[in-house]
């Protein structure tokens, strides 16, 4: 009997199915009788590993814990392009020092491991990393928190701006293609902007004009472009003693580094207070990776970027997968929303 494809099948059992693959995963790690505990499931399905007693993970420093790892099961069926993503935090961890997450090889020596069952003959490529302490704020922001996101950001653009990957690194291109073109997708995106509500339309375009003129006016030279994490919103950063760790490097990819600022500044933007957290996110980056003033300029700009980016993603997602139309519209209306503010300013 052919077992339905991972599409057709309810949440409960896509979980049921990618349990099984991560069992597996364990003993390419040599963790047979390790705890599995579910974190996430979006596109990605990310567990939380607690170690069988007596075992413990080498390398462990203030920002990581020796008695659990993160597992990953990944969406893309790219193993080049995973393995960029952890020579990347290979180096960021290593060569720069910087508080982020270590991959952890296989009992091979590799980066990835594929998962392969009966019943997901596709299987899932399989990531181990380094369980980096600290907790997600969500609220309660303080600036001693904001001065050292702009602290570690810059130090990661710093190192992004002097390393050479090795010949087979292979990271994605995050320009206006990729973020507002619809490059990524199989349906068009005249259709997809058609698909948004109709209050969201007219701001989508509009920003997007605005958006593409931007990019290409900077360009990519090396004051304005390089290796950027491109995914840094609050649930993507740790905070332990008011210091913060960056987590989830899937997508990082060559962008603007005002891309990647306004990620998570956009999660604030134009909300009460907005201008002093601002300020002080800047006085934590400036000192380290200080930028020209016209790209400051174009801060705002860029988190409406970013807001119409998730808003034509999602409407992407849905189309892609409707049986999970509730998530996806939340996130698109969500995203919409934000991107109105930028009028209302």
């Amino acid at each position: 009997m052919t077992s339905k494809p991972v599409g057709e099948l309810s949440r409960r059992e896509r979980l049921w199915r990618f349990r099984e693959l991560a069992g597996l995963a364990l003993g390419a790690y040599g963790l047979d009788g390790a705890q599995l505990t579910l974190i996430q499931y979006n596109e990605n399905v990310i567990y939380r590993v607690d170690l069988p007693d007596g075992v413990e993970m080498a390398g462990k420093n203030e920002h990581r814990s020796s008695s659990r790892v993160l597992m990953r099961l990944h969406a893309w069926d790219k193993e080049d392009y995973i393995n960029g993503e952890m020579l990347w935090l290979e180096a960021l961890s290593r060569e720069a020092s910087l508080p982020v997450p270590e991959p952890i090889r296989t009992l091979d020596g590799n980066y990835t491991f594929k998962a392969v069952s009966d019943r997901m003959p596709n299987g899932r490529w399989v990531t181990l990393l380094s369980w980096l302490d600290g907790r997600q704020l969500s609220k309660g922001f303080k600036p001693q928190h904001l001065r050292s996101l702009g602290e570690v950001m810059a130090k990661m653009h710093n190192f992004s701006a002097v390393w050479k990957p090795p010949e087979e690194f292979s990271r994605p291109i995050w320009d206006w293609d990729a973020q507002l073109g619809g490059s990524h997708f199989d349906v068009e995106r005249e259709i997809l902007v058609d698909s948004m509500p109709k209050r969201f339309q007219e701001a989508f375009l509009i920003v997007s004009t605005q958006s593409e003129k931007a990019m290409e006016r900077l360009g990519t030279r090396i004051d304005a472009y390089g290796l950027i994490h491109t995914d840094l919103y609050p649930e993507n950063i740790l905070f332990k003693a008011g210091k913060a760790s960056l987590i989830d490097f899937e997508d990082c990819g060559y962008g603007h580094w005002m891309w990647d600022i306004a990620v998570p500044l956009g999660t604030w933007a134009w909300d009460q207070g907005w201008e002093a957290m601002r300020d002080v996110f800047f006085e934590g980056y400036d000192p380290i990776h200080s930028l020209p003033s016209d790209q400051w300029k174009l801060l705002d700009l860029f988190i409406a970027t970013q807001h119409a980016t998730m808003l034509l993603w999602a409407s992407a997602f849905l189309q892609h997968d409707p049986k999970r139309a509730d998530e996806y519209i939340l996130w698109r209306d969500d995203s919409g929303n934000k991107l109105l503010k930028f009028f209302e300013r």
